[in-house]
């Protein structure tokens, strides 16, 4: 078929397309041309994706999802065989009408498309400008829908292309518009103002009036918008810029002061987890700020990791760790919070008795990363976390783990080998090792029913101990030639049998 015979085809597939009851019919003849072509020509694609007729067969309505989906399949299909020019002015008409249609699936569809374009030039570093405001003020207007269904997309889409154009009027009166809406517009406004003012301290400053917006939401009367709000702006205190910009704002001592009025108000307990996080991650960050300067956070964290309630230990394990994974952080525990940190372990260790397999494995992963440092380290550091090992097992031994690691559960015994083998590379996590009845012949037995990967973890903990110096040449010997065979070796069971003899 010539160029001129394809094109006059579709012109007349869209005309039909017109009359609705040949609609269903029509489109399963244009959905399977354009599935066998290996590319229409962009003409043919541009009058198509302008049809107005296409788009009311995505119009939402009972009994029309067979023809909804398959329209929604065939604008998909369109856009990939179109290849979306972003510098193209004509791209935002050539959009407008799916952008603005009220049927969610398809705007989403077209977002999609418009994103994974984008980041493909984000990828290849040739990210270009955008012609106009006009493409933008349509996924801009994405975020005032009451699905949610398009809002990451949309949101990612203008955290890339509005670092362009941040200081442009019509840019900003849009923004203005959002922080004027219901609070779950607000709050995806709140989200688009801190992911664009990670970027920089440039960026930071266009949208600080989105920031300042998000600050006064702290001090509103709804407990979860509060706690929403925190949460949004948990990454932006993980940026230097981002949390000067906080500390000039007394973002810090709002939060802190929460904490002291949780006790007059049980409703406010809601926003634990998310004071718990935000602290957290400032702590990963710049330990010495929060330890030092917030001893009421800190008081805080530890009676909820002594309170056994589940409902809020994930992430106040989660706050622990980031406050205790770095040296600066250790070293700070250690002098001002030791009688705590030696009551939270003993607490840990009481928990790996009682609590579920999953919040067993947590509290195992969150001291596996307390203990993993970069060694060598200083004798100060090695001592503390000697001392804080030793208050989770009561000693110098690892009968603890190793209950653990005769569990029938899988997940558990990784977790627990896991920081078996953390503490192995410690002189004192070694002779806790040799110390304990059973553990050596544990890691050297080769159980055909053990989950494989339980199998390479007691491996590689053999691996460490055959080169260390905290064994007899004897067991050495041992341990290399068990690392030697692999993670996976079995004997043969080799049986003989004899025909039993006599009359038969």
């Amino acid at each position: 078929m010539s160029e001129s015979m394809e094109e006059e085809w579709w012109v007349t597939k869209l005309k039909e397309l017109e009359s609705k009851p040949k609609r269903l019919e029509t489109l399963t003849e244009m959905n399977s041309v354009i599935n066998k072509a290996v590319g229409l020509p962009r003409n043919i694609l541009e009058r198509v994706l302008c049809a107005p007729a296409l788009y009311e067969c995505a119009t939402v309505e009972s009994g029309k999802e067979p023809l909804i989906n398959m329209t929604n399949d065939f604008i998909h299909t369109c856009l990939e065989q179109l290849e979306l020019d972003t510098c193209d002015e004509q791209l935002p008409l050539l959009l407008s009408r799916s952008l603005t249609h009220p049927n969610p699936a398809l705007r989403a569809i077209v977002l999609d498309a418009l994103l994974k374009k984008l980041r493909r030039q984000t990828t290849a570093c040739e990210m270009q400008p955008l012609p106009s405001n006009e493409l933008l003020y349509y996924v801009l207007d994405e975020l005032k829908q009451p699905e949610t269904h398009s809002g990451v997309s949309a949101l990612s889409i203008l955290s890339i292309v509005l670092t362009q154009r941040l200081n442009d009027p019509g840019i900003q009166a849009r923004l203005m518009t959002l922080l004027k809406q219901n609070e779950v517009i607000r709050c995806r406004a709140y989200e688009l103002g801190v992911m664009l003012a990670k970027r920089s301290a440039a960026a930071l400053s266009s949208v600080e009036f989105i920031l300042d917006a998000a600050i006064s939401e702290l001090d509103n009367d709804d407990v979860l918008l509060q706690a929403s709000v925190m949460e949004i702006l948990v990454p932006l205190a993980e940026q230097n810029h981002g949390l000067s910009y906080m500390e000039r704002r007394h973002v810090l001592d709002v939060i802190s002061n929460r904490v002291q009025q949780i006790e007059q108000n049980p409703l406010d307990l809601l926003l634990v987890p998310s004071i718990m996080k935000f602290f957290g991650k400032i702590a990963a960050v710049q330990p010495q700020k929060i330890i030092s300067g917030y001893p009421q956070m800190l008081t805080c964290l530890f009676e909820l990791l002594q309170s056994g309630d589940e409902s809020v230990l994930p992430t106040a394990l989660d706050t622990l760790t980031n406050l205790a994974s770095t040296l600066q952080g250790k070293t700070l525990l250690h002098t001002d919070f030791e009688p705590a940190m030696q009551q939270l372990f003993e607490k840990y260790a009481d928990y790996t008795k009682v609590l579920s397999p999953p919040l067993k494995i947590r509290i195992l992963n969150s001291l596996d990363l307390v203990f993993a440092v970069e060694l060598p380290l200083t004798g100060l550091h090695n001592g503390i976390l000697k001392r804080w090992y030793e208050y989770f097992a009561g000693g110098q031994q690892v009968d603890r783990l190793m209950d653990l690691c005769r569990t029938p559960f899988p997940d558990l015994q990784l977790a627990a080998l896991s920081l078996l083998k953390t503490l192995c590379q410690y002189i004192w996590g070694i002779v806790a090792l040799r110390r304990t009845a059973g553990a050596i012949e544990f890691l050297l037995s080769r159980q055909r029913d053990q989950h494989k990967d339980v199998k390479f973890l007691k491996w590689q903990i053999m691996e460490v101990l055959a080169v260390s110096d905290g064994f007899s040449a004897t067991e050495i010997v041992r341990f290399t030639a068990y690392v030697n065979e692999g993670p996976y070796y079995m004997q043969s069971d080799v049986s003989l049998a004899t025909e039993p003899q006599g009359n038969q």
